[in-house]
C-alpha cells in the first residue's frame, strides 16, 4: 500500500512540475508589443473585444501553448498587417515600424492589457475555439471546409473542422 501511495504522489509531482514549467514561459517586453501590434492593426477597428478575437486565434494556433505565441505571430502570411514584416520585406527593422505604428493607436495601452492577459491560464476564448477569422464582407474559398464560431464586429471567427 505505501508504494502505491508513494507511486502516486511520485506521479503527481511530476505531472505538476510539467504543468508549472508550461505556464512558466515569460515573453519579453519586445514580444508582448510585437503580439499587441498585431491585436492593434489587425483588430484596432474593431474595439477591444475584436483584439481578444484575434488574441483567441493566436492562442489557438498555438495549440494554448504561450511559448509558441510569437512563431504564431511571425509565420508568413498568418496576419496581413504584419506581412511586410513576417516575409522580410522591411529588411533589418523586422517589425520596429509594425510597433512604432500600433503605439500611437489610441487602443495601445488596451491592447497591452490583453497581450499581459492573454500569457496567463485565466485567458477567456472569446471565439469558442477558432483559429482563423476574414472579414465579413469577403468570403474566401478556405472558409467551405471550416466552423463559423461567431462575429465579433466585421470579422467571422472560423475553426478547422476535425
Amino acid at each position: 500500500m505505501k508504494v502505491i501511495a508513494f507511486l502516486t504522489i511520485t506521479a503527481l509531482f511530476i505531472a505538476g512540475s510539467g504543468q508549472a514549467a508550461a505556464s512558466a514561459y515569460q515573453p519579453c517586453s519586445w514580444e508582448k508589443q510585437i503580439v499587441a501590434a498585431c491585436l492593434v492593426l489587425e483588430a484596432a477597428d474593431q474595439g477591444e473585444m475584436g483584439m481578444r478575437g484575434v488574441a483567441s486565434v493566436i492562442l489557438n494556433r498555438a495549440d494554448g501553448n504561450h511559448s509558441k505565441v510569437m512563431r504564431v505571430v511571425k509565420k508568413p502570411y498568418a496576419f496581413s498587417a504584419l506581412n511586410t514584416a513576417t516575409t522580410g520585406r522591411t529588411g533589418s527593422k523586422g517589425f520596429a515600424s509594425h510597433v512604432q505604428k500600433a503605439s500611437r493607436d489610441r487602443l495601445w495601452r488596451s491592447a497591452l492589457q490583453i497581450v499581459d492577459e492573454l500569457y496567463t491560464h485565466n485567458w477567456r476564448d472569446v471565439t469558442q475555439g477558432a483559429d482563423h477569422y476574414v472579414r465579413t464582407d469577403i468570403r474566401p474559398s478556405w472558409v467551405k471546409s471550416m466552423a463559423k464560431t461567431t462575429t465579433i464586429g466585421s470579422h467571422a471567427f472560423y475553426t478547422t473542422y476535425n
